[in-house]
């Protein structure tokens, strides 16, 4: 009789070991599919590192890799800018709209919460600029040796 008693509780605990073994798994490889990009100089380093082992690329190919992102890169900066003040029209019209609806004292937070996000924006822009110019550098760098 009493191994009858047991068996639901060994039952129960090899059920939650199986569901948290699974659990592990499941979070290892989602984690592992996840890009972990924070910037976009990390998105590139993880792009050429993945390009490089899967492709077996040779030193000269990871240069010509290198060379044909940064001409892709100076071509979508060069149609970024090229529609720049369009983008800049219509997010004025929505701010615009936006506070149309809004009651007189919810427009000075309103306000604030734009003029944060443009100041967030603002400090990525400057912090991928220095990050291209420190690239460029050691490219240049790299190139005279």
């Amino acid at each position: 009789m009493k191994r009858n008693q047991w068996a639901p509780v060994l039952l129960a605990i090899l059920l939650f070991c199986c569901g948290a073994a699974v659990g592990a798994l499941v979070d290892h490889f989602y984690a592992v599919r996840v890009v972990s990009a924070k910037t976009a100089e990390d998105f590139r380093q993880r792009y050429i590192s993945e390009t490089r082992s899967r492709c077996r690329l040779t030193p000269a190919q990871v240069s010509q890799l290198e060379a044909i992102l940064d001409d892709t890169k100076d071509k979508v900066k060069a149609v970024r800018d090229s529609y720049h003040p369009a983008m800049v029209k219509i997010h004025n019209e929505q701010v615009a709209r936006v506070k149309s609806i809004l009651s007189p004292d919810q427009i000075p937070a309103y306000e604030q919460l734009v003029a944060e996000r443009e100041r967030r924006a603002r400090e990525q822009e400057e912090r991928d600029r220095k990050e291209e110019e420190k690239r460029a550098a050691a490219r240049r760098q790299s190139a005279t040796q």
